[in-house]
């Protein structure tokens, strides 16, 4: 009898011992504190190939002149101290022509800002850094295009090439200023880049597309057989679909539609796509308000962005758009979008699989239906998704980062 009681006594202290130590699960949302000052935008996120993953935002200084900063993710999921890359006192500071950094090779980094260079309010040039000691130091500023037409040049994206070198790639809006001196020249908004090497110089220079939108971002990314961009082109019957081109075998392809939504609007809808690689699968999100119905759609890339299969349409009742995407690790990607719910502006959250499966929307916060709100940022590490926005509810916006336990996402 008394051994039937203390085996019965001991099972039950190590039922007990084995339910303490079960770890408790990670919240899907955790939100973590931001180092940014009283009064900054244009936040951004990018992860180097070793996992660093970088916050960079602009703050806006007493004398009004502006100071690209950075920070980085420690361990323990905190923001390091900031650290200053550039400043000056007459740059073009935009809620959605945002600066950001990249990475390419072990320790070298770019990153770009906006810099005036006349009195129009259009009139800026994009002006880029390079750090080649992980961002303790970085070179004098320069401009990447050499038209020297005091026109617009922004919504920047850029990739790695290799260790030595990076693709940029941006709006460039030179043939403005050419129409002016010649009638036989359209006043075209362009897309062009250039490979820069981690000296600053221009290897290359490209017109990737001679007719574009003239103010939605666009994005590129890295597949297995080079660079891919995506952008929203423009016809002539106004039609400002989500196109592409890739370099293969340092050519460029010639514009594809990544699909015809057929989206007909006379302005610049300021809502550019965002695209993610792994391996040989490529994803892409945009925004349409094709026939008035505005969407959120996903199309995927199984031969490295050759082609791509029918889009998915995402979303909940009113999307605004100001999309961004991350593959993960499971065959899905996760997408953020704005949304209008119930007449409040919130930033949402979805997984999508290849196959169209959807899983549960996730409201990360609610935010704000403004232009200052601006766009939410996103990078994955380890099936963590870090974001990070601008809170313009209040008076004064803040910058806020959280992080999203993927797998909860089901």
């Amino acid at each position: 009898m008394r051994n039937h009681l203390f085996l019965g006594l001991q099972t039950l202290f190590i039922l007990v011992v084995l339910c303490s130590c079960k770890s408790e699960p990670i919240e899907t949302i955790t939100f973590i504190e931001t180092p940014t000052g009283l009064i900054s935008s244009e936040p951004n996120l990018h992860k180097t190939k070793d996992g660093t993953i970088y916050l960079s935002w602009i703050e806006t200084n007493a004398d009004k002149s502006s100071t690209l900063t950075f920070s980085t993710l420690n361990n323990n999921n905190s923001w390091s101290q900031p650290k200053p890359i550039a400043n000056g006192t007459d740059w073009f500071v935009n809620w959605a022509d945002f600066p950001s950094i990249s990475s390419f090779g072990k320790s070298s980094l770019a990153a770009h800002f906006l810099d005036k260079s006349a009195e129009d309010t259009f009139a800026y040039d994009v002006k880029l850094t390079i750090s080649n000691d992980n961002g303790n130091t970085w070179n004098t500023p320069f401009i990447p295009h050499k038209d020297n037409t005091k026109t617009e040049h922004g919504f920047v994206s850029k990739v790695a090439i290799n260790d030595d070198s990076f693709l940029a790639v941006w709006l460039d809006g030179r043939q403005m200023a050419y129409a002016e001196k010649d009638s036989t020249i359209t006043k075209e908004m362009t897309l062009r880049s250039a490979i820069i090497n981690k000296d600053g110089e221009l290897i290359n220079e490209y017109l990737l597309d001679n007719r574009v939108c003239d103010c939605c971002q666009t994005d590129a990314a890295m597949t297995n057989n080079g660079p891919i961009v995506v952008y929203r082109d423009r016809s002539e019957k106004e039609i400002r679909d989500i196109y592409y081109v890739r370099q293969i075998n340092n050519k460029w392809t010639e514009p594809k539609p990544i699909f015809n939504d057929n989206w007909e609007i006379v302005g610049c809808p300021v809502n550019g796509a965002a695209i993610s690689t792994k391996g040989d699968t490529v994803v892409v999100v945009w925004f349409t308000m094709a026939y008035n119905f505005p969407k959120v759609k996903v199309a995927f890339s199984k031969d490295n962005g050759e082609t791509f299969g029918k889009p998915i349409d995402i979303g909940d009742i009113d999307p605004m758009g100001r999309v961004d995407i991350e593959l993960l690790d499971d065959n899905s990607a996760l997408v953020s979008w704005m949304d209008i719910v119930e007449e409040n502006t919130v930033i949402q959250l979805q997984k999508v699989f290849k196959d169209g499966t959807l899983s549960e929307l996730v409201t990360l916060t609610e935010s704000s239906e403004s232009r200052s709100s601006g766009f939410p940022r996103m990078v994955v590490k380890n099936d963590m998704a870090y974001l990070t926005w601008t809170d313009a509810r209040d008076k004064n916006s803040s910058i806020k980062t959280a992080r999203v336990n993927t797998n909860n996402l089901r």
